[in-house]
C-alpha cells in the first residue's frame, strides 16, 4: 500500500517538479494530456511489461508498480518508484528512433540497490558511487533494430539528462540527471559474454617411436669340423694297422736261462 501511495504522488507531481528528479519530462512530446503506452522487456528474465503508463488524468499508480517490478534490482528483488522522466524519456527515444509503439525498449540494468551498487563498484570502473541506477532514474537500454550510436545520438540531441554509448556491451545509459556524457573506461565485466574462454590446453604431441637398432648378434662359434684325412694316406695307415696285427699274433721269444 505504501509503494502504491508512492507511485501516486510521483503521478500527481510528474507534471511539475518530481520530487528527488533532476529533470522533468519533455513539455512537447510527453505532456500533451493524451495517454501513452510503452513496452519494456528484460532480455535476461524474458520479462515483458506493456502498459498504458499515461492517462488523461494522470499518470497510472498501477501501470508504474509494474514498471518498477520490471526495474527491479535482480539481485536482492528490491523495487523503488521509477521516475516518470525517465519512462517518458524512454518512450520519447523509442518514437525519434522511428519504431513503433509495440516495439520493446530492452532494460538491460534499471534500479540498483545500495549493496549490489557496491557490488559491482568493485569489480568495474563505470559504475559511480552515487549511481542514478540507485534513485530509479537510470537504465541501460537498446532497441532492437535501432543502431546504439543512433539511440546515443537521439538522446544526446533530447539533452534531458545524461547519456553514454557503451560500444563493447551495444548499450545506452540513459538518465533524469544533469545534462552531460562520458567516455566509459574499458570493458564491462558483468557481460560473461566478453569474457575470454580460457584456451584449452593443446595435448602435447606425442613422441616420435624410437627406432631401436637391433644389437649386433654376436658371432656364432663355430667348432672347427675335424679335417678329414687325407686320402693319399689311407693306404699307408692300412698297412701300419696290418703290421701291428702280426706282431702281436707272434709268439713271445722264450726267456733265456741263467749260465
Amino acid at each position: 500500500m505504501r509503494h502504491l501511495l508512492r507511485l501516486s504522488l510521483l503521478g500527481l507531481l510528474a507534471g511539475g517538479t518530481l520530487a528527488g528528479c533532476a529533470s522533468t519530462p519533455n513539455p512537447q512530446g510527453s505532456l500533451d494530456g493524451g495517454p501513452r503506452s510503452i513496452v519494456l522487456h528484460h532480455p535476461a528474465s524474458g520479462e515483458t511489461v506493456s502498459v498504458t503508463y499515461r492517462r488523461p488524468d494522470g499518470y497510472d499508480p498501477q501501470a508504474l508498480d509494474r514498471i518498477a517490478t520490471l526495474f527491479r534490482d535482480r539481485r536482492t528483488g528490491e523495487t523503488v518508484p521509477i521516475d516518470p522522466a525517465l519512462v517518458e524519456l524512454l518512450a520519447d527515444l523509442r518514437e525519434r528512433c522511428g519504431a513503433g509503439p509495440d516495439t520493446p525498449v530492452h532494460i538491460t540494468s534499471g534500479y540498483r540497490s545500495p549493496l549490489t551498487n557496491v557490488a559491482l563498484a568493485r569489480s568495474n570502473p563505470n559504475v559511480a558511487e552515487n549511481s542514478y541506477h540507485l534513485r530509479g532514474q537510470a537504465a541501460d537500454i537498446h532497441i532492437p533494430g535501432v543502431p546504439p550510436r543512433r539511440l546515443a545520438d537521439e538522446a544526446a540531441a533530447l539533452q534531458r539528462g545524461g547519456y553514454a554509448l557503451y560500444v563493447h556491451t551495444g548499450h545506452v545509459h540513459v538518465d533524469t540527471g544533469p545534462v552531460r556524457t562520458w567516455t566509459p573506461k574499458g570493458g564491462d565485466p558483468r557481460i560473461l559474454e566478453a569474457r575470454a574462454t580460457p584456451a584449452k590446453p593443446v595435448p602435447a604431441k606425442p613422441a616420435a617411436p624410437r627406432t631401436e637398432v637391433a644389437a649386433a648378434e654376436p658371432p656364432k662359434r663355430t667348432t672347427p669340423a675335424k679335417a678329414a684325412p687325407a686320402k693319399g694316406n689311407d693306404a699307408d695307415l692300412a698297412r701300419v694297422r696290418m703290421v701291428l696285427a702280426s706282431l702281436k699274433e707272434q709268439p713271445e721269444p722264450a726267456a733265456k736261462k741263467k749260465p
